[in-house]
Protein backbone atom coordinates (compact mmCIF):
# COMPACT_ATOMS: atom_id res chain seq x y z
CA UNK A 1 0.00 0.00 0.00
CA UNK A 2 1.26 3.39 -0.86
CA UNK A 3 1.59 5.91 1.81
CA UNK A 4 -0.91 8.36 -0.36
CA UNK A 5 -3.85 5.68 -0.36
CA UNK A 6 -3.27 4.67 3.51
CA UNK A 7 -3.50 8.65 3.84
CA UNK A 8 -6.57 9.22 2.08
CA UNK A 9 -8.29 5.82 4.05
CA UNK A 10 -7.60 7.66 6.89
CA UNK A 11 -8.64 10.92 6.16
CA UNK A 12 -11.79 8.96 4.83
CA UNK A 13 -12.40 7.02 8.19
CA UNK A 14 -11.61 10.59 9.62
CA UNK A 15 -14.59 11.90 7.54
CA UNK A 16 -16.69 9.12 8.65
CA UNK A 17 -16.06 9.64 12.01
CA UNK A 18 -16.89 13.20 11.85
CA UNK A 19 -19.84 12.70 9.99
CA UNK A 20 -21.16 9.83 12.50
CA UNK A 21 -20.60 12.76 15.18
CA UNK A 22 -21.82 15.65 13.44
CA UNK A 23 -25.09 12.81 13.14
CA UNK A 24 -24.82 12.05 16.88
CA UNK A 25 -24.92 15.34 17.74
CA UNK A 26 -27.93 16.18 15.89
CA UNK A 27 -29.99 13.40 17.15
CA UNK A 28 -28.64 14.19 20.93
CA UNK A 29 -29.90 17.99 19.85
CA UNK A 30 -33.35 16.62 18.53
CA UNK A 31 -33.06 14.33 22.13
CA UNK A 32 -32.69 17.71 23.76
CA UNK A 33 -35.15 19.72 21.96
CA UNK A 34 -37.96 16.76 22.61
CA UNK A 35 -37.26 16.85 26.37
CA UNK A 36 -37.50 20.34 26.90
CA UNK A 37 -40.68 20.11 24.92
CA UNK A 38 -42.17 17.20 27.28
CA UNK A 39 -40.80 18.97 30.32
CA UNK A 40 -42.59 22.10 29.52
CA UNK A 41 -45.86 20.17 28.48
CA UNK A 42 -45.54 18.50 31.79
CA UNK A 43 -44.83 21.62 33.88
CA UNK A 44 -47.89 23.11 32.59
CA UNK A 45 -49.84 20.02 33.42
CA UNK A 46 -48.38 19.89 36.45
CA UNK A 47 -49.21 23.73 37.08
CA UNK A 48 -52.97 23.36 35.86
CA UNK A 49 -53.31 20.60 38.36
CA UNK A 50 -51.74 22.24 41.20
CA UNK A 51 -54.23 25.19 40.33
CA UNK A 52 -57.32 23.04 40.48
CA UNK A 53 -56.31 20.90 43.19
CA UNK A 54 -55.03 23.78 45.93
CA UNK A 55 -58.32 25.39 46.18
CA UNK A 56 -59.61 21.53 47.15
CA UNK A 57 -57.00 20.55 49.22
CA UNK A 58 -57.36 23.48 51.01
CA UNK A 59 -61.23 23.36 51.33
CA UNK A 60 -60.76 19.96 52.22
CA UNK A 61 -58.39 20.88 55.19
CA UNK A 62 -60.68 23.37 56.25
CA UNK A 63 -63.52 21.25 56.45
CA UNK A 64 -61.33 19.05 58.71
CA UNK A 65 -60.46 21.41 60.76
CA UNK A 66 -64.14 22.73 61.39
CA UNK A 67 -65.41 18.96 61.52
CA UNK A 68 -62.63 17.32 63.93
CA UNK A 69 -64.48 18.75 67.17
CA UNK A 70 -67.46 17.96 66.37
CA UNK A 71 -66.31 14.30 65.24
CA UNK A 72 -64.24 13.90 68.25
CA UNK A 73 -67.60 15.44 70.84
CA UNK A 74 -69.72 12.42 68.88
CA UNK A 75 -67.07 9.86 69.70
CA UNK A 76 -67.17 10.97 72.96
CA UNK A 77 -71.43 10.87 73.31
CA UNK A 78 -71.58 7.43 71.25
CA UNK A 79 -69.15 5.70 73.93
CA UNK A 80 -71.14 7.50 76.93
CA UNK A 81 -74.48 6.33 75.24
CA UNK A 82 -73.05 3.03 75.08
CA UNK A 83 -71.67 2.91 78.80
CA UNK A 84 -75.51 3.71 79.60
CA UNK A 85 -76.64 1.34 77.62
CA UNK A 86 -74.38 -1.39 78.90
CA UNK A 87 -75.68 -0.26 82.29
CA UNK A 88 -78.92 -0.12 81.79
CA UNK A 89 -78.90 -3.56 80.03
CA UNK A 90 -77.31 -5.19 83.04
CA UNK A 91 -79.75 -3.50 84.80
CA UNK A 92 -82.68 -4.59 83.03
CA UNK A 93 -81.30 -8.44 82.87
CA UNK A 94 -81.26 -8.47 86.40
CA UNK A 95 -84.75 -7.44 86.87
CA UNK A 96 -85.70 -9.76 84.23
CA UNK A 97 -83.81 -12.77 86.16
CA UNK A 98 -85.79 -11.40 89.40
CA UNK A 99 -88.95 -11.50 87.83
CA UNK A 100 -88.02 -14.94 86.47
CA UNK A 101 -87.39 -16.20 89.76
CA UNK A 102 -90.15 -15.00 91.08
CA UNK A 103 -92.22 -16.61 88.53
CA UNK A 104 -90.89 -20.11 88.97
CA UNK A 105 -91.31 -19.88 92.98
CA UNK A 106 -95.03 -18.65 92.13
CA UNK A 107 -95.51 -21.87 90.00
CA UNK A 108 -94.09 -23.82 92.62
CA UNK A 109 -95.94 -22.73 95.12
CA UNK A 110 -99.27 -23.25 92.68
CA UNK A 111 -98.03 -26.45 91.96
CA UNK A 112 -98.14 -27.56 95.41
CA UNK A 113 -101.06 -25.80 96.10
CA UNK A 114 -102.91 -27.66 93.35
CA UNK A 115 -101.40 -31.15 94.40
CA UNK A 116 -102.43 -30.66 97.41
CA UNK A 117 -106.25 -30.04 96.69
CA UNK A 118 -106.30 -32.72 94.39
CA UNK A 119 -104.42 -35.17 96.96
CA UNK A 120 -107.08 -33.91 99.46
CA UNK A 121 -110.19 -34.64 96.96
CA UNK A 122 -108.91 -38.23 95.85
CA UNK A 123 -108.93 -39.04 100.11
CA UNK A 124 -111.87 -37.46 100.40
CA UNK A 125 -113.55 -39.00 97.00
CA UNK A 126 -111.65 -42.42 98.85
CA UNK A 127 -113.38 -41.76 101.99
CA UNK A 128 -116.86 -41.23 100.55
CA UNK A 129 -116.55 -43.96 98.66
CA UNK A 130 -115.46 -46.53 101.88
CA UNK A 131 -117.79 -45.00 103.99
CA UNK A 132 -121.17 -45.24 101.12
CA UNK A 133 -120.57 -48.25 99.80
CA UNK A 134 -119.14 -50.45 103.17
CA UNK A 135 -122.85 -49.75 104.94
CA UNK A 136 -124.62 -50.91 101.17
CA UNK A 137 -122.32 -54.34 100.85
CA UNK A 138 -123.43 -54.84 104.65
CA UNK A 139 -127.24 -54.12 103.77
CA UNK A 140 -126.55 -55.63 100.32
CA UNK A 141 -125.17 -58.95 102.88
CA UNK A 142 -127.94 -59.06 104.90
CA UNK A 143 -130.63 -58.79 102.29
CA UNK A 144 -129.42 -61.64 100.53
CA UNK A 145 -129.04 -63.49 104.05
CA UNK A 146 -132.84 -63.28 104.31
CA UNK A 147 -133.46 -64.18 101.05
CA UNK A 148 -131.54 -66.89 101.58
CA UNK A 149 -133.52 -67.97 104.36
CA UNK A 150 -136.87 -66.58 102.82
CA UNK A 151 -136.18 -69.21 100.35
CA UNK A 152 -135.45 -72.35 102.40
CA UNK A 153 -138.28 -71.57 104.72
CA UNK A 154 -140.85 -71.67 101.42
CA UNK A 155 -140.09 -75.18 101.25
CA UNK A 156 -138.15 -77.87 99.32
CA UNK A 157 -140.26 -78.37 95.90
CA UNK A 158 -137.52 -75.79 94.40
CA UNK A 159 -134.45 -77.81 92.84
CA UNK A 160 -130.97 -76.48 94.85
CA UNK A 161 -129.61 -73.33 93.12
CA UNK A 162 -125.94 -73.76 92.19
CA UNK A 163 -123.97 -71.10 94.46
CA UNK A 164 -122.64 -68.38 92.82
CA UNK A 165 -120.51 -65.64 94.27
CA UNK A 166 -121.91 -62.31 93.42
CA UNK A 167 -119.71 -60.57 95.94
CA UNK A 168 -116.78 -58.52 95.37
CA UNK A 169 -114.03 -60.54 97.38
CA UNK A 170 -114.19 -57.45 99.73
CA UNK A 171 -112.99 -59.01 103.05
CA UNK A 172 -115.69 -56.21 104.92
CA UNK A 173 -118.71 -57.83 103.34
CA UNK A 174 -120.50 -60.88 105.60
CA UNK A 175 -122.88 -63.25 105.02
Amino acid sequence: MDSGTAQIALLVIAGVVALALLLQALVLLGIFFGMRKAYETAQKEIDELRASALPFIQESREFINRVAPKIEATSVDVAAITHTLRLETAQLQSAANDLVQRARKQADRLDAMATSILDTADRAGSFMSSAVNKPVRQVSGVLASIKAVVETLRGPNHAPRARTNHGSGDPEMFV
